[in-house]
């Protein structure tokens, strides 16, 4: 890697907390320990133990939206949860939120299945400013039945946004935030959070992998970009006519597959 180039990553990556998405998820990537305390704190449990989490899971779609997860993670009782790191107020809208929850939904179920199988599953907004306005820590979102005094739907899933800008250290949740805010390790409260930034920051190897993942994420940003190109010329030649799925495949260096989700969703 080309020094110029490390060194603004270094420098990058200094002021980086817990509270950018990036940073967060290669923070707690297949990390149990952390994941687990503060999916205990926010969903305000003590007994949530974590099988196994992951960073960064993408839900593929070729002709619809897909999404990638910041951090998936399944419990000893099966339940799935989405933690999302959101800075941009546009980020954390209540529509995505929903499209997050059923995207979750999706893999969740073998064919034949019954529904009655479905796990629980939990979505969570990390939010860097109060989502809601009301000052509160958390806002828990849960469908009712308007008919019967607003009593619990229980279907399973449930949403809940934590607000970045809650600071009360007496409280768990506004310890939390004061923690994911931290561009120091030594200002971390919890010493699992602040380990991992520790390590990522201050240490020869942790520096180097963050560097690796800057050149990751600027590949990746590119490719979608080109791939957002391709689709754009695929949908100009479908809307036109006169070529083949073939030929439009080849032009747009898109799949066939891809091409021809594309072309179902023309309208008729």
């Amino acid at each position: 890697m080309q020094k110029d180039k490390q060194e603004r990553y270094l420098e990058l990556l200094a002021g980086l907390r817990l509270m950018d998405d990036d940073f967060f998820s290669e923070a707690l990537d297949e990390k149990i320990a952390p994941v687990e305390y503060i999916l205990n704190t926010v969903l305000e449990r003590d007994d949530i133990r974590v099988l196994r989490t992951e960073a960064q899971v993408e839900y593929k779609s070729a002709a619809n939206r897909s999404i990638k997860l910041d951090i998936r993670a399944v419990d000893a009782e099966g339940r799935v949860m989405d933690i999302e790191v959101q800075r941009a107020d546009r980020g954390a809208g209540v529509r995505r939120a929903r499209f997050h929850s059923s995207m979750l939904d999706r893999t969740l179920l073998d064919k034949g299945k019954d529904f009655e199988y479905l796990v629980d599953t939990y979505v969570i907004f990390i939010t860097e400013h109060d989502r809601f306005g009301a000052g509160l820590p958390l806002y828990h979102v849960e469908r009712r039945i308007a008919e019967l005094d607003d009593a619990l739907f229980g279907d399973g899933a449930h949403i809940v946004y934590v607000n970045g800008q809650f600071r009360d250290l007496n409280h768990p949740v506004g310890r939390l935030m004061h923690d994911m805010n931290c561009t120091n390790a030594a200002d971390i409260l919890n010493p699992l959070l602040a380990q991992e930034v520790r390590y990522l920051k201050e240490t020869e190897g942790g520096r180097t992998q963050m560097c690796r993942a800057f050149e990751e994420i600027a590949f990746e940003s590119a490719k979608e970009a080109t791939h957002k190109a391709n689709v754009a010329v695929a949908q100009k030649m479908l809307a036109d006519g006169g070529l083949t799925l073939e030929q439009i495949a080849k032009f747009s260096s898109l799949p066939l597959s891809e091409v021809q989700e594309l072309a179902d969703k023309l309208p008729a």
